[in-house]
């Protein structure tokens, strides 16, 4: 009887300490408080879809590059995950960028190639960088209420399209959130 009730005892102390990870699909997330998964598909969704939209039958060509998204809310959002994934969409669409960071690089590596230490195969060829006629930018603002215990949240994610050339904004869509979360303590 001890030693069962010792063996139930240790058994109900691993099963209690022992943790579970699982996964459901992104669709399938609820909101929460904070910004998460909803917001960042939502807002994927509506920007990548109309700017795609716009690339294919206003511009026609050129080249994108990203300005980095500015955070203006109370949230910790990473800016950096919504932008790589409307990129992605956006090159799955076969809307073209251009990353002109890596340009010290390739430069160092078409100087090295003149040397002639390089094989004639696989040496970068002068002359081929691609400009970004287009420049991507982008922000995230929210406005905070507290209304009888709740916390409302009206949040705004903005991105424009500015020429290079012209420094005129040609294109601009916004995805809004209007989130109403109970604050727990509210009124102590």
């Amino acid at each position: 009887m001890q030693k069962t009730f010792l063996f139930l005892l240790f058994s109900f102390f691993i099963v209690s300490c022992s943790t579970a990870t699982s996964y459901t699909k992104p669709e399938n997330v609820k909101a929460t408080k904070q910004w998460g998964v909803v917001e960042v598909k939502e807002t994927v969704k509506s920007m990548s879809h109309s700017l795609s939209v716009y690339y294919k039958t206003e511009l026609k060509t050129g080249y994108f590059e990203w300005s980095p998204l500015q955070n203006s809310t109370s949230e910790h959002i990473d800016t950096k995950l919504i932008t790589n994934e409307i990129l992605n969409q956006l090159t799955k669409d076969k809307v073209p960028f251009v990353d002109t960071s890596v340009r010290a690089d390739a430069t160092k590596e078409i100087a090295f190639g003149k040397t002639g230490m390089v094989s004639s195969d696989s040496r970068l060829a002068v002359g081929k960088f691609k400009s970004p006629s287009h420049q991507i930018k982008g922000e995230i603002n929210e406005v905070v209420n507290y209304e009888s215990g709740n916390k409302i949240q009206y949040i705004t994610v903005t991105l424009f399209l500015v020429s290079l050339e012209t420094n005129q904004i040609v294109w601009s869509e916004q995805t809004n959130f209007l989130k109403k979360s109970r604050v727990e303590g509210y009124g102590f």
